[in-house]
């Protein structure tokens, strides 16, 4: 549960960052924050990571750096009640479907569980308004959440030996990637220092989610799975008391359907 309000700090930090100079120079600086942050882990923790577990982890940071830094123009053009059930929701079916397709057929309980991970986007969707901009935000919401979802699928075949070896070149593959899109957008590539205390913060707690994520694995990893996916809640809760994010009702139906679905899909 620490870790879901971790990420939920990582997303407020860059969009402070994010608000004032833009979403791809706020996403680099949390993404290297990050990475400073998950190496001096990584050696503490230790672990034996062979080639294929850091490149396995560099090709996941490639979507994970395309989905922080769509989250980040997502929630800016949008609101989170659009973008962080999106994102999570895909985040969930990409890595299910991947299982499902390369490995044993999933229990009738995880199809029921993408079903109402649908159902729970269609009220988000459906349910918006013009304050909102489901049209606008929608899209980006999804590049966001297929970024993260077939980043977070490259991760399932890394050896149990590699510790978080993977983790520390998927965030310092995320950095590059955004810092590549940056450089093509002909953008700012990093914030000027004096947003340096903001793009720290969202960096550590990036890294301390994750940490968290490990912890909480090695004691109960599907009370750790379920927990950590109830984020969009205090993404939105955040959203919506700090960014002034547009929320009706329908929308907060779909966000609760979304995490039903999703600690469904966890569970079986």
């Amino acid at each position: 549960l620490i870790a879901a309000v971790c990420i939920t700090l990582t997303e407020f930090f860059s969009r402070r960052v994010s608000d004032e100079i833009g979403p791809l120079a706020s996403a680099a600086a949390a993404s290297l924050a990050a990475a400073a942050t998950i190496v001096p882990l990584a050696l503490f923790v230790g672990g034996d990571p062979m080639g294929q577990d850091l490149v396995l982890g560099a090709c996941s940071g490639i979507g994970f750096g395309i989905g922080i830094a769509a989250y980040l123009l997502g929630v800016r053009v949008s609101s989170s009640a659009v973008i962080g059930p999106t994102v999570a929701a895909l985040a969930t079916l990409i890595p299910f479907l991947y299982a499902a397709v390369v490995e044993d057929l999933p229990p009738v309980l995880a199809w029921l569980g993408a079903v109402t991970v649908v159902t729970g986007l269609l009220f988000v969707t459906m349910g918006g308004d013009v304050a909102s901009n489901v049209r606008g935000g929608l899209p980006i919401g999804i590049v966001s959440g297929l970024g993260y979802g077939i980043g977070t699928a490259f991760l399932v075949d890394v050896t149990d030996d590699a510790g978080v070896w993977p983790v520390a070149s998927q965030r310092g593959m995320a950095f590059i990637t955004i810092i590549l899109w940056a450089m093509l957008r002909k953008r700012p590539l990093l914030p000027p220092m004096r947003f340096a205390p903001q793009s720290t913060a969202a960096g550590l707690f990036g890294g301390l989610s994750t940490a968290l994520l490990l912890a909480g694995f090695t004691f109960n990893a599907a009370a750790t799975s379920v927990t950590a996916s109830l984020f969009p809640a205090t993404s939105v809760a955040a959203g919506r008391l700090f960014f002034g994010d547009a929320v009706n009702r329908a929308q907060v139906i779909g966000l609760v359907i979304v995490i039903i679905g999703t600690i469904t899909i966890v569970i079986a």
